[in-house]
């Protein structure tokens, strides 16, 4: 009977350590992709939207529904540019804040440095500038980013850490696509989940 008891009590613990052990595996045991830690999202396109956008020097600007609901985004909005052919052609977003004085809704040293944005692309190699735009401070644009992938999904990184970025100090974004880059237009380009995360 003892035997019998000591046995069963065996098999709890082991039931019981198995149970709390900590599993980052998923499907197949496969490590699982760490969780993106976003702070703030700026825009999914979703309802009417968080913020107003206007395209200028040749391109336009509208929400669509997204021409491809797989991968990493499966959304049903998101913003559509369509090149007009000109080499700084750009959309613009107006105040972060609920009114134009509001300007604090930026606070990278609490919320992160790392702005994401997922892009559908007609073309790979497309330079994609972001900017930020503020009051008092000058302009922040980073030019270094390109689209490596055609008709699909991905997620494009921008890491303002590295520049003495102000606090409350910036009202809006202003994203360029095929950035410095002449083409005979009509060439399409799509975003969606403008936000800001800490890595």
């Amino acid at each position: 009977m003892k035997k019998i008891f000591f046995t069963l009590a065996m098999a709890s613990m082991v039931a019981f350590a198995a149970c709390n052990k900590e599993d980052n595996t998923g499907e197949n045991n496969q490590p699982e992709e760490p969780k993106e830690q976003v702070s703030r999202v700026f825009e999914d396109f979703e309802g009417e939207g968080m913020l107003s956008w206007t395209a200028a020097d040749g391109c336009s600007f509208k929400v669509v529904d997204n021409p491809s609901k797989t991968g990493i985004n499966t959304t049903d909005k998101v913003g559509n540019v369509t090149a007009g052919g000109a080499k700084w052609e750009f959309t613009w977003s107006t105040g972060f804040g609920a009114t134009e004085d509001s300007f604090n809704f930026v606070d990278f040293s609490k919320d992160g440095y790392i702005v994401k944005v997922d892009v559908y692309s007609s073309k790979a190699n497309s330079p994609v500038y972001l900017k930020f735009e503020g009051v008092d401070v000058p302009a922040v644009e980073i030019t270094t980013v390109t689209t490596t992938k055609v008709n699909e999904w991905e997620t494009l990184e921008f890491d303002y850490e590295p520049y003495q970025m102000v606090d409350g100090a910036y009202k809006n974004f202003v994203i360029l696509f095929d950035a410095g880059v002449e083409g005979a237009g009509g060439e399409e380009f799509y975003f969606d989940n403008v936000r800001l995360c800490k890595e």
